[in-house]
């Protein structure tokens, strides 16, 4: 189960976005500072207000304007069974965090169509903690929660990437972050997006 944690590092890691108009405060994420300027979320809740880029692949990620509050965290690959720490909001307003490692198996949405390889840990978590970081215990960011794939409608245990896995949750690591940030970049600085066009 996912914990309360009040404590500085947690809710300091990330922010709460909400849904606008037509829908205001309908919908809630959580959200992480990418720079001084931008920070991250997952692309499937509704109607986030300041959405200024989306993944290229069609992928669940949106970069949104958002100031900084005079620093921003480091952020750098996961690496395969290092512990993480899953943390994002909750209904209740809330943070919430869940202690897992991370697997070396890829998750592919077949409903998305993006042909993402997701990344995958084996955190606990809930509605809200959408877009909130995967922190490793050295501090830094790895990625960002997306949800999480049912074992009990989809028998994962014959995947030997996943052995011992006590449950499957989604995230989006920093390579396909940094990635996106960099074609964003192309796309600001050529507004017709001749060099950004999809294959």
């Amino acid at each position: 189960m996912v914990k309360p944690d009040l404590s500085g590092p947690a809710n300091d890691s990330y922010f709460s976005v909400f849904s606008g108009f037509p829908l205001p405060y309908l919908y809630m994420a959580s959200a992480v500072q990418w720079n001084e300027d931008y920070a991250v979320t997952t692309r499937h809740t509704p109607l986030i207000r300041n959405v200024k880029y989306s993944c290229s692949t069609g992928c669940d990620l949106v970069f949104i304007q958002h100031k900084a509050d005079g620093r921003y965290p480091s952020w750098r690959a996961p690496r395969v069974g290092e512990h993480i720490t899953a943390v994002g909001a909750s209904p209740y307003m809330t943070t919430v965090t869940g202690q897992g490692k991370v697997y070396p198996a890829p998750f592919i949405n077949s409903d998305e169509g993006s042909g993402e390889r997701y990344a995958i840990h084996d955190a606990p978590m809930i509605k809200g903690m959408s877009g909130g970081p995967v922190i490793a215990s050295d501090g830094n960011i790895v990625g960002i929660n997306v949800g999480f794939f049912s074992t009990t409608l989809n028998d994962v245990s014959f995947h030997p990437g996943l052995k011992g896995a006590e449950r499957v949750s989604i995230f989006i690591p920093y390579a396909t972050i940094q990635r996106e940030w960099e074609l964003m970049q192309v796309k600001l600085n050529d507004p017709h997006g001749a060099k950004y066009a999809k294959k």
